[in-house]
């Protein structure tokens, strides 16, 4: 049957397919005939057009022009027309072809049925087959089930009997275990009594334990607010110490700028005496003579001035040095103190643990103290005379001698300050002393290679050291400890100079993997250096919006490493002019900025 319905569902599709084939047939006729109307329209109108002209056929009169131009169309549409029937008719002929094979088909219906009749008795015979052979399988297969049910209800019969003895077994065990449980819960009460009697006589252990270690605090609290006294007293002497310093250093500055301005003189009278020496040489040999002679006794006299200078500048720097040795030294002392300081505490500390006798959970309720640290109290200071040498090597380091330092230190360079008076020119030149600053010696440095053909401005970057980082002061007016001790492991570390200082901030920043050369391109630094005319605030914003992100990786870094920000702050404070100079120098250039700018501008926007 299957077989037969699927031969007819295929006979009725492939006579549908046929049919829309013939309902699609001679569509080329059409569009055949559409061409052949349009090409004959072409055909016929540029033949006219040639054959006749344009002016003529536009000077006949409108019927002439209306009939020829149905002339022309005429065709063309009878071509349309006949391709139209031409369609009809291919798809008549096989619609035709189609009616003509039905009715062939219509004509042997009983040769059809009979085939069909045969073909369905056949399935019949074969579908009741295999019915009588599923119906023995079935028979069969309940044959076995029924076995295996039955030596299944033995089998649960059995496994019953044995569960029902297990369970009798079972209620023997919990007989006997309920008697241990009875048993153990009597000990049980025993020790819970013995340690209820136990628990008051630890407590009253622990609460005198814990007086004791708190009257041990309290003592050495009051030690240890005597000992930050005294540093903070000894840090006040510092501060005082150190804006004394300060205060030299700005006098010692307008000193320098006053020596420069006399330089400045001298070279302006050294070139109005070159002059008049050039006017004398051409009124005669004579008096060429006498005006070169005058001339080099006068650039003798110069030098010599200058030379003097100089020496005053050493000089100034020997003293300065020998302060800043003097300060480092009590400062070192200091930072030792300090040090003595935090092992007393720890000491402290040890001791307190102990004698400690409690678990850490009451040590750490008993022990509630205030934030500052344990300290054991501070020996009384020992007085020295008046007359001990300020460079004296004391048996131990106390607040006394490193006031004594800073007293000889500060006192000397203030009388060497106070003892020299600019009267003249030339005592203007011997220079007083400066206790932080080398600008003289530069100076100097510069007009003696101007004068021998070398650029002063390389003279000054081979040879300008690193200046001391100024000691920071707090707003207040007093030092704290972890800003003094900042500031001795800042002075521990070698002085670089300006060029170590800029190749190792350089290196460190390619490292990093900032490119320096390619951060800043011509129309950014163009940009930087209009701002900069604005003022430091300006540059920096500048700065941060033509390279944000490389500021900000630069400000991690620094904020990351104490040593590295501080070679930053030298690096800026020595490079500013120059850098500034330099940006401005450059901001038509058509190249990018340099290394060594573009790290400045980096650093100084980091450190904003």
């Amino acid at each position: 049957m299957e077989e037969l319905s699927a031969s007819s569902e295929n006979r009725y599709a492939a006579m549908q397919q046929r049919l829309n084939e013939a309902r699609r047939t001679g569509r080329w006729l059409l569009w055949s005939g559409l061409g052949l109307a349009f090409l004959w329209w072409g055909a016929a109108f540029g033949g006219t057009v040639a054959l006749v002209g344009m002016s003529t056929i536009q000077a006949a009169q409108p019927a002439l022009i209306i009939a020829g131009s149905i002339t022309i169309l005429l065709p063309g549409l009878l071509m349309i027309v006949a391709s139209l029937f031409a369609k009809e008719q291919v798809r008549a002929s096989a619609a035709n072809a189609l009616v003509l094979e039905a009715a062939s088909q219509l004509l042997r219906p009983l040769e059809t049925t009979s085939a069909e009749g045969i073909s369905f008795a056949q399935s019949m015979a074969k579908a009741s087959s295999d019915v009588d052979k599923t119906m023995n399988h079935a028979l069969t297969a309940m044959r076995a089930v029924s076995e295996e049910l039955g030596d299944e209800r033995q089998r649960l019969e059995s496994v019953t009997y044995a569960s029902a003895d297990n369970a009798r077994e079972l209620s023997v065990r919990l007989a006997a275990e309920r008697n241990s449980m009875e048993q153990l819960t009597s000990d049980l009460q025993g020790q819970t009594q013995t340690l209820n009697d136990a628990i008051p006589r630890q407590v009253k252990m622990m609460v005198d334990a814990a007086s004791m270690a708190s009257a041990e605090v309290a003592t050495a609290e009051e030690g240890l607010k005597e000992r930050l006294a005294s540093l903070n007293h000894t840090g006040q002497s510092l501060k005082s110490r150190i804006e004394a310093l300060d205060t030299l250093a700005a006098e010692a500055g307008k000193r320098n700028e006053t020596l420069l301005f006399a330089i400045t003189r001298m070279e302006e009278k050294l070139e109005q005496s070159r002059k008049t020496v050039e006017t004398a040489s051409r009124a005669g040999e004579l008096a060429a003579a006498a005006a070169s002679t005058t001339g080099d006794r006068l650039i003798d006299s110069v030098k010599a001035a200058l030379d003097q200078a100089r020496q005053a500048s050493k000089e100034i720097q020997e003293q300065s040095f020998q302060a800043s040795e003097s300060a480092a030294n009590a400062l070192a002392k200091l930072k030792a103190a300090g040090r003595e300081t935090a092992s007393a505490v720890q000491a402290a500390k040890d001791e307190l643990d102990t004698a400690s006798f409690t678990p850490k959970a009451v040590e750490e309720d008993v022990f509630d103290i205030p934030e500052t640290p344990p300290e054991p109290p501070k020996p009384a200071p020992h007085t020295k005379p008046d007359t001990e040498p300020v460079n004296g090597v004391a048996p131990s380091p106390s607040r006394v001698v490193e006031e004594d330092l800073f007293d000889a230190s500060a006192d000397r360079m203030a009388d060497a300050l106070l003892a020299s008076e600019p009267l003249a020119d030339e005592d203007i030149l011997e220079a007083a002393p400066e206790p932080d600053t080398e600008a003289p010696d530069m100076a100097v440095d510069a007009v003696f290679e101007e004068e021998d053909g070398i650029d002063p401005f390389e003279a000054e970057l081979a040879s300008t050291p690193a200046p001391i980082p100024p000691r920071a002061v707090t707003a207040n007016g007093n030092a704290s400890l972890s800003e003094i001790i900042a500031d001795m492991e800042r002075e521990d570390t070698p002085a670089l100079s300006r060029e170590e200082t800029a190749e190792q901030l350089i290196i460190y920043l390619g490292d990093s993997g900032i490119r320096l050369g390619d951060i800043f391109k011509p129309k950014d630094k163009k940009k930087i250096a209009l701002s900069a005319r604005k003022g430091d605030t300006k540059r920096r914003m500048a700065t941060r919006q033509s390279a944000g992100r490389q500021v900000e990786r630069v400000r991690s870094r620094l904020r990351g490493d104490s040593e590295l920000m501080s070679l930053a702050r030298d690096f800026v404070a020595l490079e500013e002019s120059d850098a500034l100079n330099a940006l401005e120098n450059t901001r038509e250039s058509r190249k990018n900025a340099s290394s060594r700018l573009a790290t400045y501008l980096l650093v100084d926007a980091a450190l904003d």
